[in-house]
């Protein structure tokens, strides 16, 4: 009789495994196996594999980040007047209009990086949302656009629909 010998996870070295990545051929616990359509896979082969389709360039991500600010920037003070004239309306407009604002946003972040998709750049969009909607909450009355800004419950709806949505499409 051949006794085998004892495997240990390559992450986790006090754990026994009968487990290998079926890519590099590691040996991994199930803590560390991630389940794919061929097979157990490490979370090293994981990540190299999904590096194939981000192919953002260093300045994407400051790109994403500026545009993403101007737009919001701009659009906080107008929705803002918008939706505090509209009384009861305004939460209809939010719930209707804030995701398609979160798509045309996250197609404007699309365009300005030349479709290139960046590992980080959903959350370094959404800084850009939330930096700009804040100053556009001060800013909006220097040029005549007065609302609530952001202290308004619509307003943040629209807001929190419009962010989830880009965030979603640019993931």
């Amino acid at each position: 009789m051949t006794e085998e010998a004892v495997l240990y996870c390559a992450n986790h070295p006090n754990t026994e495994t009968l487990l290998r990545c079926n890519k590099c051929g590691k040996p991994i616990c199930m803590k560390c196996a991630t389940l794919t359509d061929v097979g157990y896979r490490c979370r090293e082969c994981i990540r190299e594999q999904q590096n194939v389709y981000f192919n953002a360039e260093s300045w994407d991500n400051p790109i994403a980040f500026v545009v993403a600010f101007l737009v919001t920037l701009i659009a906080t003070p107008i929705i803002s007047a918008i939706l505090a004239r509209t009384f009861f309306f305004g939460w209809i407009i939010a719930f209707v209009l804030g995701p398609s604002a979160g798509g045309i946003l996250s197609q404007i972040i699309r365009r300005a990086v030349g479709r290139r998709r960046g590992r980080y750049m959903h959350f370094i969009a959404m800084a850009g949302v939330v930096l700009g909607m804040v100053v556009g909450t001060f800013v909006g009355p220097l040029f005549g656009v007065y609302g609530p800004g952001i202290f308004s419950l619509p307003v943040l709806l629209f807001a929190f629909l419009a962010a989830s949505t880009a965030y979603q499409i640019l993931k």
